[in-house]
């Protein structure tokens, strides 16, 4: 079984480790970022499944980095997952019009974590497989 390619930017180290307890190498291959120069960086050069983005990280935050990806590099199909402590309704809602396909509110449960992050990128590729198909069927 191929792994999930998933980069992680976040700038907690603490939260790196709850990432990496819950995230278990059997399934995921995994990168991760302190801030948003080098995620950007590691998106580019690695081309991950997943991301998880904080959206309050140095350098550049988050919503920055999904606005590139979304707009400047023109890619809908990577599944991307915010990550925040702040419940902010505004920054959830801003975030969703760019298509991302879930969030995350820290601190989470390692336990969980994993199936969470499967089930945002379940819907992603459901997204995805609903766009081929009205491209093919000429809508």
């Amino acid at each position: 079984m191929e792994k999930l390619r998933i980069l992680i930017a976040e700038d907690d180290v603490s939260i790196h480790a709850l990432y990496n307890k819950g995230l278990t190498d059997e399934f995921f291959e995994k990168r991760f970022a302190s801030n948003g120069t080098e995620a950007l960086e590691i998106y580019k050069s690695w081309g991950p499944d997943i991301i998880i983005l904080d959206i309050y990280m140095p350098n550049m935050t988050g919503y920055s980095i999904l606005m590139r990806i979304r707009n400047d590099f023109n890619d809908n199909k990577t599944t991307i997952i915010m990550a925040t402590s702040a419940q902010h309704n505004e920054d959830i809602k801003g975030c969703m019009r760019l298509g991302i396909q879930g969030y995350i509110v820290k601190p989470f449960n390692f336990k969980s974590i994993s199936t969470e992050i499967l089930k945002c990128y379940q819907k992603g590729e459901n997204q995805m497989n609903h766009i081929n198909e009205a491209v093919r069927n000429g809508r």
